[in-house]
């Protein structure tokens, strides 16, 4: 594997039977294990938007639609002062 000035050699210890599987799976174990980590990066934050937006207060609910409201009313008055 060649280091790159981004990639860091590090070491892990993996159930066997999993490192197994990803040797079957692939030549490229670093590849596989940083696609992976990757994967639950992004499984993390998507897991931490849904419980944000999951607690909103019934009262932060009400001042977004009354926001979104205002917006699409400047946006038609734009819209026609335009002539659009």
């Amino acid at each position: 594997m060649a280091n790159t000035p981004n990639k860091r050699r590090g070491s892990i210890t993996l159930d066997g039977a999993l490192l197994d599987e990803i040797d079957r799976l692939s030549d490229n174990r670093s590849a596989v294990i940083e696609e992976a980590l990757r994967l639950w990066r992004t499984q993390k934050i998507d897991d931490q938007l849904r419980q944000f937006y999951h607690s909103r207060s019934q009262a932060d609910l009400e001042q977004e639609d009354a926001w979104a409201e205002f917006a699409q009313q400047q946006l038609e008055e734009t819209a026609e002062n335009e002539g659009i």
